[in-house]
């Protein structure tokens, strides 16, 4: 997850496309097959179904904050955006392992729909006390589905195609229709021997 918050600050804090492609380049180089594949997930513009409700986190944010709802509230107006704010008024944890963008996704925040809201509180709170509040910004927008970043779907292509050798366009194609993030997938994506006639994916219709 380390890894995932330094590539969105890495594309956040610059506007020249050739650093961006870079970042991405050296992500998907360094990254294990399935964090490739669930980071080009959100990147392409995916995003979870909600996870927490964000009056929720609203709340357990004043709390663990210990300050009053209506100074979250009025901290939460002044930054226009909710995971931001979370990562700035909640209280800095500390990061004790650097878990996989997979491990975070599959393992810790997915199964958080399906917790009462009991359990979930608990969760919310364990996820605070330990993530500083650059990782904490990054979790967040995929807990309340707001990751955007400044990068299109076709620097991701062009920076995986840089990466593996395979053509911008042919990876676009292979990027079409709906996907699921695997390991698989993304070896698929980036081998150069895949038939695409066999390997495309459906396209979806309304």
């Amino acid at each position: 997850m380390i890894r995932f918050a330094q590539l969105y600050h890495a594309i956040d804090s610059t506007t020249k496309t050739n650093e961006k492609v870079t970042a991405l380049a050296n992500y998907f180089a360094a990254a294990p097959a399935a964090d490739a594949a669930w980071a080009i997930y959100f990147l392409a513009g995916n995003k979870l179904r909600q996870l927490v409700p964000t009056k929720l986190l609203r709340m357990w944010a004043a709390e663990a904050a210990a300050i009053p709802a209506w100074l979250f509230e009025e901290s939460y107006h002044a930054v226009g955006d909710l995971a931001e704010t979370l990562s700035l008024v909640v209280p800095p944890g500390t990061l004790v392992g650097d878990d996989t963008l997979t491990h975070w996704i599959e393992q810790r925040l997915m199964p958080l729909r399906l917790l009462d809201e009991s359990a979930q509180r608990e969760a919310m709170l364990e996820l605070w006390r330990q993530t500083p509040a650059p990782t904490r910004l990054v979790i967040m927008k995929l807990v309340t589905g707001a990751f955007r970043v400044g990068v299109s779907k076709g620097l991701v292509t062009r920076a995986i195609g840089q990466q593996s050798g395979v053509a911008p366009d042919v990876i676009a194609h292979r990027l079409m229709g709906n996907w699921k993030p695997s390991p698989s997938f993304y070896q698929r994506l980036i081998d150069p021997d895949v038939q695409d006639t066999l390997h495309s994916q459906p396209f979806p219709f309304c």
